[in-house]
């Protein structure tokens, strides 16, 4: 999560910018202070990516501070994020927090939208304070680097300041392209190094396939988790979804054709493996099956 003072014009933002970093998630929480230095100063490339209409609704503009085109944009960007990254991703703009400091402000609406579950990509226009704020966990947390984040903020935030409120909260959005395609990591069971090397793995199979890690508390069956996951991201083509569950530390898969074979072989034995907590060998179990490149080395 990133608090982000905006200035009140571009000459002093690039003399004096200064930022204050709050990394959040279930697993650690720092606050430092990032000096000018250790911001990027050469632009950073951005992306018009073609998408499709959003059916759902991922903006939401308070403040009145978007065009209706604009409002589209980020708003069918946000929707493939949640579908193609498996991203809740959102974004707000505020004139009035009410009494809450602008992180309760973000988490709540974290917990508003999507129940604070899943991996969250919350961007926060805040002009009631002027500190926005990017929100984020899970997926997003363990894959979004501080420097990657804070270059991102740099460029939005001039942005912003000349009026482009569509391009800077694209650009912070497109953070969420940061986490790999193959793994979805709610939890984050994995750490940066081991998720990179599972992706490639993932990859490497002659099916396409995606992994869910989530910790199952509510009483949905995870077959009916695993279900709405797999129907998210495979919109119009086939694949396999997989999920480790670290709660009954079971790992099952999900298609809409049939299973192969081998994967179903390959199952009982990743099962065998995740009883014991060692789920990095047991997706590794499930490459091997799909005729993938399996990682080599555990990676700590």
């Amino acid at each position: 999560m990133i608090f982000l003072k905006k200035f009140l014009s571009a000459a002093v933002f690039a003399a004096a910018i200064g930022l204050t970093i709050c990394s959040c998630s279930n697993k650690s929480s720092t606050t430092y202070y990032v000096p000018k230095s250790k911001v990027e100063t050469t632009s950073q490339p951005f992306t018009e990516r073609e998408v499709r209409a959003a059916e759902g609704t991922y903006v939401f503009d308070k403040a009145g501070i978007l065009s209706p085109e604009a409002v589209k944009a980020c708003n069918d960007y946000a929707g493939w994020l949640y579908n193609e990254k498996l991203i809740n991703a959102a974004v707000l703009t505020v004139n009035d927090l009410g009494d809450k400091s602008p992180y309760d402000y973000a988490a709540d609406a974290f917990a508003d939208i999507y129940e604070a579950k899943g991996s969250g990509l919350i961007i926060l226009i805040n002009n009631a304070t002027n500190e926005d704020i990017v929100f984020k966990t899970g997926n997003c947390f363990t894959n979004i680097s501080d420097k990657e984040q804070e270059n991102a903020v740099y460029w939005a935030t001039k942005e912003f300041m000349s009026g482009d409120y569509r391009k800077g909260i694209m650009r912070l959005l497109q953070l969420g392209e940061l986490c790999p395609a193959h793994i979805a990591d709610n939890v984050q069971l994995f750490e940066y190094e081991q998720s990179e090397t599972l992706e490639k793995a993932l990859a490497s199979c002659k099916e396409d396939i995606t992994l869910l890690a989530s910790k199952n508390n509510s009483s949905t069956p995870n077959e009916e988790i695993l279900k709405t996951y797999y129907k998210r991201k495979y919109i119009d083509r086939d694949g396999i979804m997989l999920m480790i569950d670290t709660k009954s530390k079971k790992i099952l898969a999900y298609s809409d054709k049939k299973i192969p074979k081998a994967l179903d072989t390959a199952l009982k034995e990743a099962n065998e493996l995740t009883a014991k907590e060692d789920y990095y060998g047991a997706v590794n179990k499930i490459v091997e099956a799909m005729d993938g490149k399996a990682a080599s080395e555990k990676k700590e």
